[in-house]
């Protein structure tokens, strides 16, 4: 990208022909005033020079004859001589000045014209620059070329001739079809410069076209074209060569900034997207090393004894062992300590030495440590075998993309943390369920048994009374095997979607615990997965109540959008009820999240969770969390 503009930069520092400030005229030795002031000193004394040496000298060697009529004769020639010669010579430097002066005002208009054309130039190429796309960059360019260079009509073909002129100005069907074609020859001869022809209309009119090759990244993509109804100065050619030169070195600069950031957005889905964190880090790799066309990367990643090892890879032989390194050991190293990005043009062979099959064959290195908060997280290493490989204008690019390996590498920290933090939660979940219900059932099962058995060879009435209520505490306890089975099954929320869950959980849920369930579903609106998980989170666990506390034969569940514009979802039954006040921040569901858990998990989002019960009325849950 930085070629294209260099030559750029190179055709706008070329002084453009015609503009060239004329040869300064030979200044005079001394001013006119000087010269004269100058000879009213020597030129009286030089007359009388002469008259003294005719007189004395010229005069005695002559007879008497010549005496008289000779000093006439020598003074009527004498004085208008030197009036001629004096007058001869003033005019002489007054018209030398004249001419001077009509050079400079010569030269002023020209510069004030080269000034006001450059001036012209620089104010389109600053539109290119400030262009957001190349669809506005080429507008530009069109507008930009007729302006500055006077031109009937401007014509711009970017990409395949088929689709037609990209953009134009003041161009007829005739002009284009004439565009189309310069094109088309410019590709098949291999023209990259600038070209100049006449044209003749259906109507009769001559013009004269300009014609120049457009191209960026290293290949032809189009060309310029340019029509004046009288042909161009060499000043207008140069100002039309320059503004092409200019739009090709915009277009390439848009461009790139384009694939920067079309690679930026797609690093940012596979970041959200991407459950894996070695695959997720490669396809990042991939991406950087594509932008600097490096060979190998690798991402080394810091673990709790701050020592870098390699989580990711791309371009290493198989079956490679990758080196680890401590901070501030290595290359790697030394880029975790100083925590700065870190460019080698060349290394030694000490430090190619025991350096692992990532740099054992490197000539350049680019390094970038992955920092968040301040906390050091590892290393991105990109290598190439040729040495000067990197440039050091592509690190705040390339950190960019750092930056995304960090925030991919940070939540994937995060989400085993919390994985593992769910896991454990729901075994001690299980663990209370087991111990509050099915076990209490089954020892409750095992002493009534024994009583069975103590009674049978004595009062077989109340051994068969026993053996009815253990008969019915195991199937009490059965029943709570269910509960607790149908509480543990999966829900693919992000599957089927909040409200469709929801559907799925109440039709189950009314068949496993022959408890009818009505639903209403009104307008949710769009939800983030992390508010849908928290909804159907306490949804659950106000159902799972109602199957082991509320004795309940009616289950109305609601979902819908609140007066705050909250999505809310609302589960109440016609069961015993409880006192909130009492029951506090115990344990009160199979999920096993009291009721101060249960809002602080509502409250996290935003929301908020109102819970009405009273002994013998019944309960109303209601959660509400914002989009």
């Amino acid at each position: 990208m930085s070629r294209p503009a260099e030559a750029t930069s190179a055709a706008t520092a070329r002084p453009i022909a015609g503009l060239e400030p004329p040869e300064r005229p030979a200044a005079p030795q001394s001013s006119l005033y000087e010269q004269i002031r100058l000879a009213r000193l020597w030129l009286p004394l030089a007359i009388v020079g002469v008259v003294l040496v005719f007189q004395l000298v010229v005069l005695p060697q002559l007879g008497p004859t010549p005496r008289v009529w000779l000093p006439v004769a020598f003074y009527s020639v004498l004085g208008p001589l030197a009036t001629y010669l004096i007058l001869n010579w003033i005019a002489l430097e007054v018209r030398q000045r004249e001419r001077a002066q009509t050079e400079l005002a010569h030269l002023y208009d020209e510069l004030q014209a080269s000034h006001e054309l450059l001036g012209a130039i620089h104010d389109v190429t600053a539109r290119y620059a400030a262009a957001p796309d190349l669809e506005t960059t080429m507008r530009v360019a069109a507008r930009g070329v007729a302006e500055v260079t006077g031109a009937r009509a401007v014509g711009l073909v970017v990409g395949p001739t088929e689709v037609g002129a990209s953009h134009g100005v003041g161009m007829t069907p005739e002009l284009e079809a004439d565009a189309l074609a310069r094109d088309r020859a410019m590709v098949a001869a291999a023209d990259d410069g600038m070209a100049s022809a006449p044209v003749t209309l259906g109507s009769g009119a001559r013009l004269t076209v300009l014609s120049h090759a457009l191209s960026w990244g290293g290949r032809s993509e189009g060309s310029l074209h340019a029509y004046y109804d009288v042909a161009p100065d060499q000043r207008r050619r140069e100002a039309f060569a320059i503004l092409a030169a200019q739009f090709s070195a915009a277009a390439e600069s848009t461009r790139a900034r384009m694939r920067d950031l079309l690679t930026l957005m797609e690093v940012d889905r596979t970041v959200r997207a991407e459950g894996n964190l070695e695959r997720m880090l490669v396809t990042i790799l991939h991406e950087m090393m594509q932008r600097v066309a490096a060979r190998a990367g690798g991402v080394f990643l810091s673990d709790e004894e701050q020592t870098l090892r390699m989580s990711a890879s791309v371009g290493l032989p198989r079956g490679a062992s990758p080196v680890a390194y401590k901070v501030g050991e290595g290359i790697v190293g030394r880029v975790a300590a100083q925590r700065e990005p870190s460019v080698l043009q060349r290394l030694s062979a000490e430090e190619r030495a025991g350096a692992g099959p990532l740099l054992k064959g490197a000539g350049s290195v680019l390094a970038l440590p992955l920092l968040a908060d301040d906390q050091l997280l590892g290393v991105t290493v990109l290598v190439h075998p040729d040495e000067e490989h990197f440039d050091r204008s592509t690190i705040p690019y390339l950190g960019l993309l750092a930056s995304q390996v960090s925030l991919a590498v940070r939540n994937a920290t995060a989400y085993l943390q919390s994985e593992e933090l769910a896991i454990t939660e729901e075994r001690s979940r299980i663990a209370r369920e087991i111990h509050d219900g099915v076990a209490q059932l089954l020892a409750f099962s095992a002493l009534k048994l024994d009583l069975v058995e103590r009674f049978l060879d004595k009062d077989l009435s109340k051994a068969r009374l026993e053996l009815e209520q253990a008969k019915s505490t195991v199937r009490e306890t059965i029943r709570e095997v269910r509960r607790s089975i149908f509480a543990l099954r999966p829900v693919d929320l992000e599957r089927y979607g909040f409200v469709e869950t929801v559907r799925r959980y109440a039709a189950d849920f009314g068949q496993q615990n022959e408890v009818r369930v009505s639903l209403e579903i009104g307008d949710v609106g769009e939800l983030s997965v992390k508010s849908e998980g928290v909804l159907f989170r306490i949804f659950q666990e106000a159902m799972h109540n109602v199957a082991k506390h509320a004795r309940a034969g009616l289950v109305e569940v609601r979902l819908g959008t609140d007066e705050h514009g909250m999505a809310y979802v609302s589960v109440r039954d016609d069961g015993a009820g409880f006192d909130p006040e009492a029951v506090g921040d115990r344990v009160t569901s199979a999920g096993g999240l009291g009721l101060k858990q249960m809002r602080e998990r509502v409250e996290g989002r935003g929301g908020r969770l109102t819970i009405e019960s009273a002994p013998g009325q019944g309960t109303t849950v209601c959660a509400a969390v914002p989009d």
